[in-house]
């Protein structure tokens, strides 16, 4: 349904249209109105319950602020404090915002009436930050001591507007109140629909996860699924906790630069500009690739088989990997990389290679990043082998911060060189493994990796491979990116979601993709020691006549729950089936 033009539709006849005005004008950006008081301390929003609670047990219809901060547990506090949470914690509908403008402009009159303890002035200011300007008139209950429900505040309403109940048209959201309550005054009532909740967010029902879910539904709950609106809702919230963390991490060392890695840290980085304008941050242009060279020249043989593509690659391949020439008795020969012994025969083809003039400028491009003892080091993770590769280089300890990690971090960096941000249960951290290299795509800067390094004019230029741009993940990046800047300027900034809340949105993407967007992100490729495919199968049709090529498309797909969802459309149990397929 289309609210804008069916609020439009149903008012032709009419000559005024009235409107409830909380959870249809407006939203607040809290999972429920109580937890707006959480913004002003524990205490405060426990005294305000009991304060509102006696304060109604005390009189009959609807109470006004000044007798809510009348009781006594409330004396020491100001209702100016929560006046003020209440107008940044505001946001219009937009829906309905595009309806009263439509309607405004028709030349209906347009009126707003509230049960709510609020005092009409505040309200009107609420309003107005919305952008609901030039509205007739508003009525509120606090103002006559009655409600909607009986339909009194609605027959004050036509006295004083010296209209017809035949010439009004309401819109509320409660059947009880609006719908019920208008009708007793004889006016027409139109319920207004609840938004369908977003399905990553339903199960949110903490303070801080009710919060980040309200602030995201409230601002896309009516648009298309489309990618800005994914990174958005899965993207934004992840990062900008991510951001955070980092943040306290850097003020606890007190020193050292934070350095982001190139490309999975792109977008992270991006994220940390806004929220710490102040702060100065570095981009590291480094992959594993880029280090070979210098590690081949130092005969650092274990980090450079560390370094090497987890695949089956002929002697050629590695030496063209390395930047280096391959002799010929070693060419052809085919090493497993993913044993978790050094092949036979690998060391000896590293000793057989001759060191590229490209590792010295390797080291050039290290120094001129002024990598440096005791820096932060930012990487998606898993197994710290990035920030393992640079300390042998630059013969210095670094510190890192990583998004994740596996169980090879903890064999090789102890908790003091390396600290994980996420920390998932079981079933989760299988979820997040199947889908990490689609986070990777998703975050990272949207270029070729860098696979060495060129002198340029009194600086070292990064030299890249060749990746054709995806205009998708501008969007997906693009909403991340609006996240963050919408949640920096709101009163919610200071909430920090715990880990597990940030990452549960992509959780559920994983798990259990719409139609939507499967199509949106099945296309793409990633980077997982190849290039494959993220979830695109072919027609079932001719698996069903070539049953072997299923197996292999499904084992070469690198989110196998969107492959199966674009494969056997439904409603299938597609995360349960994937975590069948693992046991």
């Amino acid at each position: 349904m289309n609210i804008t033009e069916t609020i439009v539709r149903l008012a032709a006849p009419y000559t005024a249209v009235a409107f409830d005005v909380f959870d249809t004008l407006v939203k607040r950006d809290v999972a429920k109105p109580t937890d707006l008081f959480l913004l002003a301390g524990s205490d405060f929003a426990k005294a305000r319950v009991q304060a509102e609670a006696e304060a109604r047990a005390q009189k009959q219809g609807e109470v006004t602020l000044a007798e809510i901060y009348g009781r006594p547990c409330l004396a020491r506090y100001d209702p100016a404090r929560e006046c003020a949470l209440e107008l940044e914690a505001v946001t219009p509908d937009l829906p309905l915002l595009d309806a009263v403008r439509t309607l405004q402009a028709q030349g209906k009159r347009i009126y707003y009436i509230s049960d709510m303890y609020l005092p009409p002035e505040q309200i009107a200011a609420m309003l107005a930050r919305c952008g609901y300007d030039g509205l007739d008139g508003g009525f509120v209950s606090c103002s006559y001591g009655v409600q909607k429900r009986s339909g009194t505040l609605f027959r004050r309403f036509l006295r004083e507007t010296e209209l017809k109940a035949s010439q009004v048209l309401f819109v509320g959201d409660s059947w009880r109140a609006d719908v019920v309550g208008a009708a007793l005054a004889g006016i027409r009532a139109w319920h207004l629909p609840s938004h369908k909740a977003m399905p990553e967010f339903v199960s949110a029902d903490d303070f801080a996860g009710g919060a980040v879910s309200a602030f995201v539904q409230n601002r896309v709950g009516q648009r298309p699924y489309d990618g800005e609106v994914l990174g958005f809702s899965v993207l934004g919230p992840l990062l900008v906790a991510f951001c955070r963390w980092l943040h306290e991490r850097r003020v606890q060392y007190g020193h050292g630069k934070l350095y982001f890695l190139a490309r999975d840290m792109y977008l992270t980085q991006q994220v940390y500009g806004i929220l710490y304008p102040e702060e100065e941050t570095c981009y590291l242009q480094v992959s594993r690739r880029s280090l070979c060279p210098a590690l081949l020249a130092e005969k650092e043989y274990p980090l450079l088989w560390a370094a090497l593509p987890r695949q089956k690659l002929t002697g050629a391949q590695i030496a063209a990997y390395c930047g280096a020439d391959c002799p010929e008795s070693f060419a052809r020969q085919s090493f497993d990389l993913k044993s978790e012994e050094m092949p036979a025969g690998l060391r000896e083809l590293f000793a057989a290679l001759c060191p590229p003039p490209a590792a010295e400028l390797v080291h050039a491009y290290l120094r001129q990043s002024g990598l440096e003892m005791g820096d932060l080091l930012v990487d998606v993770g898993s197994g710290g082998t990035t920030q393992i590769l640079l300390e042998a280089l630059c013969k210095i300890r670094l510190h890192g911060l990583q998004l994740s990690g596996d169980e090879r971090l903890r064999k090789r960096l102890s908790d003091d060189r390396a600290e994980v941000f996420l920390s998932l249960a079981q079933e989760a951290a299988k979820l997040y493994w199947a889908g990490q290299p689609m986070l990777e795509r998703l975050i990272s800067q949207d270029i070729g990796a860098a696979k060495g390094y060129a002198a340029g004019i009194n600086r070292i230029t990064v030299c890249r491979e060749e990746l054709t741009p995806e205009p998708v993940l501008a969007d997906i990046q693009r909403g991340a990116l609006a996240f963050a800047k919408a949640w920096q300027t709101s009163v919610l900034a200071p909430v920090i979601p715990e880990p597990a809340l940030s990452i549960a949105p992509f959780l559920h993407l994983l798990a259990k993709p719409s139609k939507t967007q499967t199509r949106l992100l099945g296309d793409l490729t990633v980077e997982d020691g190849g290039v494959y495919p993220l979830a695109k199968p072919q027609p079932l049709a001719m698996y069903l006549l070539h049953p072997a090529q299923m197996k292999r498309d499904l084992a070469e797909s690198r989110w196998k729950i969107g492959f199966l969802r674009r494969l056997l459309p439904g409603a299938l149990p597609y995360d349960r089936l994937y975590l069948a397929m693992k046991k």
